[in-house]
């Protein structure tokens, strides 16, 4: 969903967002294991997150950098449930 997508995270560029991890692009490695804080902006919501590096590898293609796999850690059933129902609307949206 990059690039006018329902979520965002500020200060990062989102590859990829479910309710249980995202995938980021960053310019420097960041080890596996390292615990993290986000602010997402889902629909217009902000939502702080913890997260957790699950991966880390080196970005393919035009982009320089790293791939970061994040897991969340201990996010509160609203704001994955608000996360789950954004992403549904935006994927049935997309299909019609």
């Amino acid at each position: 969903m990059p690039g006018g997508g329902p979520v965002s995270v500020v200060g990062a560029r989102l590859s990829s967002v479910s309710p249980f991890g995202m995938k980021i692009e960053s310019p420097v490695a960041i080890a596996a294991g390292s615990l993290l804080q986000f602010r997402l902006n889902i629909s217009g919501e902000k939502a702080d997150v913890d997260a957790r590096v699950a991966s880390c590898v080196p970005g393919g293609g035009e982009r320089r950098g790293y791939e970061i796999g994040l897991e969340f850690i201990e996010l509160s059933s609203a704001v994955r449930d608000r996360l789950r129902d954004v992403l549904q609307q935006y994927e049935e949206g997309r299909r019609t």
